[in-house]
């Protein structure tokens, strides 16, 4: 069976043949609409329309994030941010847990609950310096002095006010409120500030410039702010009703950062001021501006 060659000038015939299509009234007969076209223009337009939506679907993939969903478009950049993203995470995680740990021991430090990390080690070469306790005496009232003696050098009062460069030297503090001073600083019966006589709803001012490092709720003294100044002081104002600051943030002297609250099982408004150094209680009132 012999195949039959294409006839070019046929097909060419056929491509420039026109087709008319009309619509005609059905009752009248009037031609409504007509229109003409050649297969060959039919070609041509379904070759232009491709062309088109090629160039269209290419500038959609190319300048939008669709091309985000072509499978390997962009895996070696796609990686290599997925590896930053991840360094960056467990680096903020690693100075999360620095920060917890911090607020956890200053905290542990303010409220004398020192935590000792286990070293393992020989304690029977260790020589173990006793202070006055290891002092023998039969005189209870000598011993009791000495007790004494060495709780005010816990408060550093006595060495840091006889230096010519202490810190302590210029220091000034604000009253964080307006009131008087109903009770004042007692290490001996564990009373680690002063207590401050308040109007209802005053505004509680900065003590000293510094930036918050905790804030929260304590039980027996409403919310409470930690403020550390320069030099490692730190102050703590406690029974407000309301924080202005939180952590983080910096505060200037005198500015406006709680509103006091009232004292639980009492109708007097107290501010209560403590102030530390080196995780030891510092009398407030020897270097308030009253």
């Amino acid at each position: 069976m012999s195949i039959k060659k294409l006839d070019w000038n046929k097909l060419k015939q056929r491509l420039k043949t026109i087709y008319r299509f009309q619509i005609v009234d059905e009752k009248t007969y009037d031609v409504k609409f007509v229109f003409e076209l050649k297969p060959l223009n039919i070609l041509i337009g379904i070759g232009l329309a491709l062309a088109f939506f090629t160039v269209l679907n290419f500038l959609f993939i190319a300048y939008t994030p669709l091309k985000q969903y072509i499978p390997g478009y962009g895996s070696s950049s796609g990686n290599r941010e997925i590896v930053n993203l991840s360094v960056k995470t467990e680096e903020l995680g690693d100075k999360l847990k620095s920060n917890e740990k911090y607020l956890v021991n200053l905290k542990n430090i303010l409220n004398d609950k020192v935590v000792v990390d286990e070293v393992k080690k020989d304690i029977k070469k260790i020589k173990i310096d006793t202070g006055i306790l290891g002092q023998k005496t039969t005189d209870e009232s000598k011993f009791v002095k000495n007790i004494e003696s060495g709780l005010q050098n816990a408060e550093l009062l006595e060495n840091i006010q006889s230096s010519k460069n202490s810190i302590f030297n210029n220091l000034s503090i604000q009253k964080p409120v307006s009131g008087k001073i109903i009770t004042g600083f007692d290490a001996t019966k564990q009373q680690f500030g002063l207590t401050i006589l308040a109007k209802k709803d005053e505004e509680v001012k900065a003590p000293l410039s510094g930036t918050v490092i905790a804030d929260g709720i304590l039980p027996n003294s409403n919310a409470y702010l930690i403020v550390q100044a320069e030099n490692q002081i730190v102050y703590i104002l406690k029974n407000n009703t309301k924080v202005l600051k939180k952590t983080g943030n910096f505060v200037q002297q005198g500015e406006t950062i709680a509103i006091i609250a009232k004292q639980q099982n009492s109708n007097n408004y107290n501010c209560i001021l403590e102030l530390w150094y080196k995780g030891q209680a510092i009398d407030p009132l020897k270097f308030i501006k009253l």
